[in-house]
């Protein structure tokens, strides 16, 4: 089964105990280190198409959306284009895949959004 690729745009990456911390988690727990892998899994290994875009494509595609449509296929709202990253990873395991039913990728999405707009304010 190939795996989803999930885009998720954001002005501010977040320190793991940010992460954490917005996720009710205690450090050094097993629950630390289960999502010590969903952070990676979508702010380490991601791919970052704006930094990429601004790197590399930028001569080639008039504008990031174009970009986006041409070579990725993601069609993002401006709001979400105007963000200072634009993540792209893979659904990770059972963990973050929404085959499965207990999936907590949502929540991670909510949890994330919430701790940006608390960098925000």
């Amino acid at each position: 089964m190939d795996d989803e690729m999930l885009i998720l745009s954001v002005n501010v990456i977040p320190e793991f105990s940010d992460f954490l911390g917005v996720l009710k988690i205690k450090n050094a727990t097993l629950g630390a280190q289960l999502f010590k892998s969903v952070y990676d899994h979508i702010f380490v290994a991601s791919t970052d198409l704006r930094r990429e875009y601004d790197r590399y494509y930028c001569v080639e595609y008039p504008s990031l959306s174009q970009y986006l449509q041409c070579a990725h296929d993601v069609y993002l709202e401006e709001d979400e284009l105007e963000k200072n990253h634009i993540l792209e990873f893979r659904q990770d395991s059972g963990l973050m895949n929404d085959a499965y039913e207990d999936n907590i990728l949502e929540t991670v999405v909510d949890c994330i959004r919430k701790l940006e707009d608390e960098y925000e304010n």
